[in-house]
């Protein structure tokens, strides 16, 4: 059994800093990976949208497709 390092307010994905003030502590989370505890910042938790191409932290999955804010929205039948 391995041994989960505490990264403290580093990205478990980027290594960048999310501390207060760093500019990545909006929207961080709390995330572990097999070797390491820390947290995710925005950035490695966005996606890019199958439809537009653009990265987005606010999406969902339709029928298979990642669609941003924007797609979904132009997706929905009024």
């Amino acid at each position: 059994m391995e041994i989960i390092k505490d990264i403290g307010n580093l990205c478990t994905n980027c290594h960048k800093d999310t501390s207060f003030g760093s500019g990545r502590f909006v929207n961080r989370i709390p995330s572990t990976t097999d070797t390491e505890e820390g947290y995710m910042c925005a950035n490695c938790q966005s996606i890019e949208c199958d439809k537009c191409d653009d990265i987005s932290l606010e999406y969902e999955i339709v029928d298979g497709k990642i669609l941003c804010g924007n797609c979904l929205e132009e997706n929905v039948i009024v």
